[in-house]
């Protein structure tokens, strides 16, 4: 096993979801996968998905068959998998997966957004409407102040406290954040941008291996392949960044080189939401609106 060179070997395979895997409630691994691999492989994987998330699920093995269990029925039930869907896995070394789940229609599914995932374990995207909406429409979903917005004038002094607070106690500062990060949400699907768009929460992932996701129902409808594109923010300020495929098997993308100078300059924080406007198509420019987690935390009472 040591000497041979792991590159060589396919490391992908997919699966087809029969009615048998829905009864059973855990999947079988492909039988050259797992001559290949099964000697590495611990009793629990790790599955991660393109929104960042990943899930803990056993591994069952029996003579020289290897099956997904422990784990599984929560993995498919979160995901919506049922039967005639497809997955493809790609083995990264030391039993971990990244994996694409695709619907019947054979096309990437639409990852969901999770209310009770915890703050910093959560990478979730989604994307917006792309109609068009007439301006009394646009008038009517703008945000107002409300008492779910801040006004300008209060945002400094509520960041300022809001950050003293987190620090004086970790556990209220994290349900502190992770209110705001769903405040925040709501804000951003206010919006409603007249143009393309998609939605990002900021988390783990972009922070720290300076990636943004691109959904694949954007990336195709609107990003012809890898690409140089620029990122502005309402007071007109630009950033060039590089928009790539994130892998062979995959419609959706990446923004990757230029991105942290991106994050860095605006002061992105986990839980922060972007929306992201396509304004321009050659060359790509995409809007982008920050709702700041900060902004919309409120004290635990």
């Amino acid at each position: 096993m040591a000497g041979r060179c792991k590159s060589r070997t396919p490391s992908h395979f997919f699966k087809i979801i029969l009615p048998s895997t829905i009864q059973h409630m855990k999947l079988s691994i492909p039988e050259k996968f797992v001559r290949e691999f099964g000697d590495e492989l611990s009793t629990v994987s790790k599955l991660t998905l393109p929104y960042g998330r990943s899930w803990l699920v056993g591994l069952e093995k029996v003579d020289k068959n290897i099956w997904f269990c422990d784990g599984w029925k929560d993995f498919v039930e979160y995901h919506s998998i049922c039967y005639g869907y497809f997955l493809v896995f790609e083995y990264q070394g030391n039993s971990n997966f990244h994996v694409l789940v695709f619907d019947k229609t054979a096309t990437e599914i639409q990852y969901p957004l999770s209310k009770n995932c915890k703050l910093e374990d959560q990478v979730a995207i989604m994307e917006l409407d792309d109609a068009n909406i007439s301006m009394h429409n646009k008038n009517e979903n703008e945000m107002s102040n409300s008492d779910d917005e801040l006004p300008a004038n209060h945002k400094e002094v509520r960041e300022k406290s809001v950050k003293k607070q987190i620090s004086g106690m970790s556990s209220k500062g994290k349900l502190m954040m992770s209110r705001g990060r769903e405040r925040a949400i709501q804000a951003a699907r206010r919006l409603r941008p007249k143009n393309p768009s998609f939605m990002g929460i900021i988390g783990r992932v972009n922070m720290h291996k300076h990636i943004m996701y691109i959904p694949a129902r954007f990336a195709i409808k609107h990003l012809c392949g890898s690409q140089i594109a620029k990122l502005e923010t309402p007071d007109g300020r630009q950033w060039s960044v590089n928009c790539h495929k994130r892998g062979r098997l995959s419609s959706a993308m990446n923004i990757g080189r230029g991105w942290i100078v991106f994050a860095r300059e605006n002061n992105l924080e986990e839980g922060d939401v972007c929306v992201f406007e396509l304004i321009k198509r050659k060359p790509v420019v995409l809007n982008v609106s920050i709702f700041r987690v900060v902004d919309y935390a409120l004290p635990v009472k």
